[in-house]
């Protein structure tokens, strides 16, 4: 795109998150009092900017809810669903439940979603050097996570995600049609071990909590390929002089082993590590460190600032010699429902290279 032409863009686009915010901080929010209410509700519109996807316009909602009042322990529940669309006819529905049981002893989620995502990675080409390859991907997912607590705060569980995808790739005529597309079912069955001692579970003040995913894709689940999928997250939450000012920590590994296709690697961005959003760095390996500062300055409005380092890498043998990829933002935080502690925010972050804009309900690392 011409230069000039994107800077008018880009000027145009902060005065729509201007105006969106507005909005937002003006409440989507019921203004009933929160102690007698049974459901909370939560929604925004949604804009986003992407090196990769252009500008999306899109909303997000979420209802919030004990199922028994007489359970005083459980976590609150959620129902949510979220579409958005983009300027390069990028699409994405999906919709959600999470739910905390019987005293908090069981946890399930579960979801399901489709999409058409136009998307690009970035391909080494001798001679010529490097360049992003586009692709278009038209996918549809479902998901199911059960929890039980074991001991103390150490909870186990299963999960299991079905998942087809149809890939075609920008890439000359003549070349053979299994290169130009790729139609692939993406079954997998695992488990779960999640140590939580946040006393939280939508905005931890104080604590931390450690979990361990372990999938397995497989013939026999009607998968395509067989390889494992590793995952280990590690958050610390640590109050400085009161709950509105808070220091949080998080390391997290995202590992692909065996046969891994392309749609089964890991892609640095999103919450690991804001601050990448054109899909250049992707491998089978993802390794993140970062650390954010959480300042709630007014009753209801608060901001934060982040960073962090991250790397991609085809197996761990290679981290000695991998390019570190720094990231870092600021964020801005209004509570939306303060007896939930919900909050609604936006992040604008910047890496090597590239830059992301990020809206949420609730706080990152929550996933």
């Amino acid at each position: 795109m011409n230069t000039g032409i994107r800077q008018v863009l880009n000027r145009e686009f902060y005065l729509v998150i201007v105006l969106i915010l507005s909005l937002c901080l003006g409440g989507f929010a019921q203004k009933k009092n929160d102690s007698i209410k049974k459901v909370n509700f939560a929604g925004i519109p949604v804009i986003n900017y992407s090196n990769a996807i252009g500008l999306s316009a899109g909303v997000m909602g979420q209802m919030f809810y004990k199922v028994s009042e007489k359970d005083t322990i459980s976590p609150t529940s959620s129902t949510g669903v979220f579409g958005m669309y983009s300027t390069n006819n990028t699409f994405f529905a999906a919709a959600f439940q999470k739910l905390y049981l019987n005293e908090d002893k069981w946890r399930v989620m579960f979801g399901l979603g489709l999409g058409n995502i136009n998307y690009q990675y970035w391909q080494e080409i001798p001679v010529v050097g490097g360049d992003f390859i586009g692709f278009n991907t038209r996918a549809e997912f479902a998901m199911l996570k059960v929890e039980r607590k074991l001991v103390g705060k150490l909870y186990g569980g299963l999960r299991t995600v079905i998942s087809t995808s149809k890939t075609d790739f920008d890439l000359p005529d003549f070349l053979p049609p299994e290169l130009l597309t790729d139609e692939r079912r993406m079954n997998s069955l695992g488990y779960l071990f999640n140590y939580d001692e946040r006393d939280n579970q939508l905005n931890p003040y104080e604590g931390f909590n450690v979990e361990f995913k372990n999938d397995f894709f497989r013939k026999w689940l009607n998968s395509e390929d067989d390889f494992e999928s590793f995952e280990l997250t590690y958050n610390h939450y640590y109050p400085l002089s009161s709950e509105r000012k808070i220091i949080v920590t998080r390391a997290t590994a995202s590992i692909a082993t065996g046969d891994v296709p392309f749609q089964g690697q890991n892609v640095v961005g999103q919450d690991d590590i804001r601050g990448y959003s054109n899909g250049k760095y992707r491998d089978n390996q993802v390794y993140a460190i970062q650390s954010e500062y959480r300042w709630r300055f007014e009753n209801k409005f608060g901001m934060v600032g982040f960073f962090g380092l991250a790397t991609a890498v085809e197996n761990f043998s290679g981290l000695g010699k991998a390019e570190i990829l720094p990231g870092g933002g600021v964020g801005i935080r209004y509570m939306m429902i303060p007896k939930e502690r919900i909050n609604i925010g936006v992040d604008v972050a910047a890496g090597k290279g590239d830059w992301g804009l990020y809206f949420r309900i609730g706080e990152s690392f929550g996933r």
